[in-house]
C-alpha cells in the first residue's frame, strides 16, 4: 500500500469530524493530503462582524498540519497538537474560499514543528507555527 492510499481514510476521518463538517471543511485535493483543507466562507463560519471568524482560519490551518506530519509516522502513531500561533493577516468576506496548507519544519523523535499558510485565493489572509507531540503506537 502506498502512503497516499493509507491517508485518504484519514482525510476523510478528518474532515468528517462534527465541527469540520459542521464547518464545511473538505480536502483541498481528494487525491493529495498533504495539498491541505479548504472551506466556503458561509454563514456558520461568519463572525458578528461578517467576515471569518477569528478561530476558523488556525483551526484551518491546525488541521493542515495535522495533515502534513502524517506520511511521517508509524502506522497506528498520532501527533496531537501542543501550541498553536497564528496571525491574521485580513479579513476573509462570506463567500470566499479559504485554503490551508501545513508543511514540517522539524521532525524529532516526541515532537514536530510545523508551519501553515491560509489563502483567500492568491491573497495571504493567515499564517501559523504549530507544535505537535508525537504519540507512539498503543502496545497490545
Amino acid at each position: 500500500m502506498q502512503a497516499d492510499e493509507a491517508l485518504n481514510p484519514l482525510l476523510e476521518a478528518v474532515c468528517s469530524a462534527p465541527l469540520h463538517r459542521m464547518l464545511g471543511l473538505r480536502p483541498a485535493d481528494p487525491d493529495d493530503p498533504a495539498a491541505g483543507v479548504e472551506l466556503d466562507v458561509g454563514p456558520e463560519a461568519l463572525n458578528p462582524a461578517g467576515v471569518l471568524h477569528g478561530a476558523v482560519a488556525p483551526l484551518m490551518m491546525d488541521v493542515a498540519c495535522y495533515l502534513a506530519i502524517q506520511p511521517q509516522l508509524e502506522p497506528g502513531a498520532n501527533a496531537v497538537t501542543v501550541s498553536i500561533a497564528s496571525s491574521l493577516l485580513a479579513a476573509v468576506p462570506p463567500g470566499a474560499t479559504v485554503r490551508a496548507q501545513g508543511r514540517v519544519e522539524r521532525r524529532g523523535r516526541t515532537l514536530a514543528h510545523l508551519a501553515a499558510t491560509a489563502h483567500d485565493g492568491d491573497r495571504l489572509v493567515a499564517t501559523a507555527q504549530v507544535v505537535k507531540a508525537l504519540v507512539a503506537p498503543a502496545a497490545r
